[in-house]
């Protein structure tokens, strides 16, 4: 594994140079230097199947990044907009300046500038603007508290469906004494089954429990005749009553259920079901605590499930990451930035680096080459300004718009050859490792 220690102490950092605001002449007080840096491998790492070569090295939070020579040239030809841009650098913007093995790199330099590096520009100016708007996700949908398995776990109801734990705890079930079976051909569909000994076991529940409710359950045709009634007569009144009837507790409903599940409408046979039904049946849950994946239960043949359930597992996969990534960004998150542009709901750092870029693949486009100082192009009172929020979200897209027009245009009238020689860049990086093993 390379380090930045190591790296440098066999002398294979080839250029340091700094990175980011400063870079561009567009950094403040509270702007963190950025520096960047290209170095070879060990030759020995080239042998064989490469298992110990490192493509990049950098630090926890980005603030220093530092590309092998081979992934430098990768991104070199696809005009990465980030690479392509160091070999601009001015002297005063080095900390170490290129190695000599660099020389034929750098006097080639204006031949990695071709109509290939307007889209990278043009894409990377997008991707800043998405990110100005993801702030304003991030603060209206924040992923401050992260889901269960079980969260992302359907029944079917009716032409709907309705989450497994509210339509278990509706019916006094729990869904530790579940058994689960994947049904054969439907990715994320179980059937669910419901094992009642371990149930009526650890809870305590006997079948004097179910007498009362029984005889009550009686009276529910009735509840539910009145009830319909209500809803026919938009009786939000009687509605509610007769609602707070059908639901007086858990251990009528879950009776209520045995009843419609078993087709038992006499109380000798509901007693009797219940006597038969002690012995418990070992099944697993559908979730274990601490676990990502469904449990699967062996069930006898012939057993019946109480409902079908689907796992939206790419859904919950999704808010993980999506946890994960709002948990990196609050850890890791300026908070005097933050605090700035939650007035506006955009991050204008990331705005300003957007026009930045746009700008730069403008400049591109018209011949006028890799511009970095922006001071010096005359355009860094304009970027300072979306950074201290003098525009407003709206303005900046229409601003955004226009240049988006002004590159399409240059795009079309420019003179500047399609692609990058490939052979030539393939040429240069083998003399420079020829170069820097002889050293």
């Amino acid at each position: 594994m390379e380090t930045f220690e190591n790296i440098r102490k066999e002398s294979r950092l080839l250029f340091e140079y700094v990175r980011g605001s400063h870079l561009y002449g567009l950094n403040n007080e509270d702007s963190d230097l950025d520096t960047g840096g290209l170095f070879i491998c060990n030759p020995s790492d080239l042998t064989g199947l490469g298992l110990n070569y490192s493509p990049q090295v950098a630090d926890s939070r980005n603030d220093t990044t530092w590309y092998e020579l081979g992934k430098y040239f990768q991104m070199l030809l696809k005009s990465n907009a980030t690479v392509l841009e160091t070999l601009f650098i001015p002297e005063d913007k080095m900390i170490l300046k290129p190695s000599p093995v660099l020389d034929e790199l750098f006097a080639n330099k204006d031949k990695f500038i071709t109509k290939q590096c307007f889209k990278p520009f043009v894409a990377y100016s997008l991707e800043q603007i998405r990110k100005a708007r993801g702030l304003n996700k991030k603060i209206v949908n924040p992923v401050t508290k992260r889901l269960k398995p079980m969260d992302f776990c359907y029944t079917f109801k009716d032409q709907g469906s309705t989450k497994m734990e509210y339509w278990l705890e509706y019916r006094g079930m729990k869904q530790e004494y579940c058994g689960l079976v994947k049904i054969p051909n439907m990715e994320g569909i179980y059937g669910v089954y419901y094992d009642w000994g371990q149930h009526f076991q650890r809870e305590g529940v006997e079948d004097k429990n179910f007498e009362g409710c029984y005889i009550r359950l009686f009276n529910t045709k009735d509840i539910i005749t009145r009830l319909k009634e209500a809803q026919a007569n938009n009786n939000q009144a009687g509605i509610e009553i007769e609602t707070r009837l059908l639901k007086r507790s858990y251990m009528q409903n879950m009776a209520q259920f045995i009843m419609n599940y078993t087709n038992i409408d006499d109380w000798d046979d509901f007693l009797w079901w219940f006597r038969v039904n002690q012995t418990p049946k070992g099944y697993k849950g559908i979730v274990r605590e601490n676990s990502n994946e469904m449990v699967l239960s062996p069930v006898a043949k012939g057993e019946k499930p109480i409902c079908y359930m689907s796992f939206n597992s790419n859904g919950y996969s999704a808010h993980c990451a999506d946890y994960k990534h709002y948990k990196d960004w609050e850890e890791k998150r300026n908070e005097k930035r933050y605090q700035s542009n939650l007035t506006k709901n955009y991050d204008s750092k990331n705005m300003m680096h957007s026009f930045r870029l746009i700008q730069m693949g403008l400049e591109i486009a018209s011949g006028e080459g890799v511009n970095l100082d922006r001071n010096k192009i005359g355009d860094r009172d304009l970027l300072m300004n979306i950074r201290n929020h003098k525009y407003e979200y709206d303005e900046l897209m229409d601003m955004i718009d226009k240049k988006k027009a002004e590159m399409d245009k240059a795009m079309k009238n420019s003179t500047l050859p399609e692609t990058i020689d490939v052979q030539m860049v393939e040429d240069i990086l083998q003399n420079i490792r020829k170069k820097q093993m002889i050293v």
